[in-house]
Parts: structure tokens; sequence; C-alpha cells
């Protein structure tokens, strides 16, 4: 019986982090993007247009949403700088200047295989592949037996412990060509789950590209944000962790 349970216990572990991924984070917080001509929208300190503005937030960028049935939404957008410490900004946005992705196109087949993951349509192909993380090939940064740098970088994916995992390849192709992707937007990411990989697209050839990963602590979603074909950014919530 207990063998049962605990098998029902890690099933729904596994398809709560699926359903997070349809750019969700629980039933009334979401990711999105603005919509705004003038390209950015401005984050009020309380729900109303007379309060303080604390921040802006820019186009195409993504940030998480509470949603509710008053016309003020609560939002928040991580930051990150090069050592990955994070300030988080915080406040309220009219809801008419919100984009929710969990709203937008997405594409349902999804082929998920030991080392990788496709999505595809008729006009897209997305593909994700993972690798074992080899610490002999890397500089590792320890302090204290944890884990600080992985080659001079911080990192993503778990709490202080080698990775096991990481994401080896990300590629797309959008009618027949092939879009740029960098390295470096995903070769500090670890302990990827394939299965989470799920995509949004709309309006104005944007395309954002999302997985939730980890090794159990170190939780994170990583979303990868295109743009006319290109690559634009990417953002990333540990808020989960």
């Amino acid at each position: 019986m207990k063998t049962i349970i605990a098998f029902v216990f890690l099933l729904s572990l596994k398809y709560s982090a699926f359903a997070q991924t349809e750019f969700t984070l629980n039933d009334d917080l979401t990711y999105a993007v603005i919509k705004d001509t003038d390209g950015f929208v401005n984050i009020r300190k309380a729900p109303n247009s007379s309060s303080p503005i604390v921040g802006k937030i820019y186009k195409n960028n993504i940030f998480s949403c509470e949603t509710n049935k008053t016309n003020w939404w609560k939002v928040l957008q991580i930051r990150y700088d090069d050592h990955h410490k994070s300030n988080w900004l915080e406040g309220y946005i009219y809801n008419d200047r919100v984009l929710l992705l969990s709203t937008w196109k997405k594409i349902s087949r999804k082929n998920v295989y030991p080392d990788s993951c496709v999505l595809k349509n008729d006009s897209l192909i997305v593909s994700v592949r993972k690798t074992s993380f080899n610490p002999g090939k890397h500089k590792l940064l320890k302090k204290s037996h944890e884990l600080l740098l992985i080659d001079g970088k911080g990192f993503w994916g778990t709490d202080g412990e080698i990775p096991k995992e990481s994401i080896f390849k990300l590629k797309i192709i959008k009618n027949g060509k092939s879009i740029i992707i960098p390295n470096d937007s995903y070769n500090d990411l670890y302990e990827p789950h394939l299965e989470t990989l799920s995509i949004s697209y709309g309006p104005k050839n944007a395309i954002y590209l999302s997985m939730s990963n980890s090794d159990g602590a170190g939780g994170y979603t990583i979303i990868w944000v295109f743009k006319d074909n290109k690559y634009y950014t990417r953002y990333i919530d540990d808020s989960e962790e």
C-alpha cells in the first residue's frame, strides 16, 4: 500500500510540474508580457493611477502576474546581476495592459525521449537535448563542499551540489530556417526536465519557450524569448525554489 501511495505522489508531482510549464504557476499566478504602444508600462506601488511609480516593465519582457477580479493586478519581475543575485520589481499594473502567455497559441505535438524533447507543428520545430554533466570537463569553485561557480559563472538547477545533467543543445527551426541561439542562453542551466518543455507564440513573431527544471532543491523556470526570428532574451524565475 505504501508503494502505491508513493507512486501516486510522485506521479502527481510530475504532472504538477508539467502543468506549471503551460506558463502558469497556480490558479491565480501566471506569466505575462505587456501590451502598450509606448513600449513600456509603469508599475505602481499601490493599485491606483495616482500611486507612486516603482519601476517599468518593457515590451517582450516576462513577469509573473496575480490575476483577480479587479482592474489592477499585482505583478512581480525578478532581475539578476552577473553573479545571479536577484532583486524584485513588485507592484501593480492595470489589467488592460497585460497579455497572459497562457492564452497564446501552443504546440500540442510533443515527443519526449530519454535525452531529448521535440515540439513540432507545420511551421515550428523546437528541440532540447540534455547530456550527463562531466565535472572533469569544467572548472568548479567550491567553498566548504558547496559548489559556488561552474566555469566562473553562477548556475541554476542545484542547491550547491554538482549537477548530474545539463542542457546540451537548444534548437528552433521556423519555416525551414534555423534561429541562431547563443550557448550562454542555456549553458548555465542544469537538471533539465524535458517533459516540461512548452511553447507559447503569438502576435508579431513572438515566441516564448519554457522549461521547469530542478534537482529537487534548486528549482527554477526558464523562459527563452524570441522576436522576429532572433533570440531576444531569457527570463529565470527561482521564486518557487
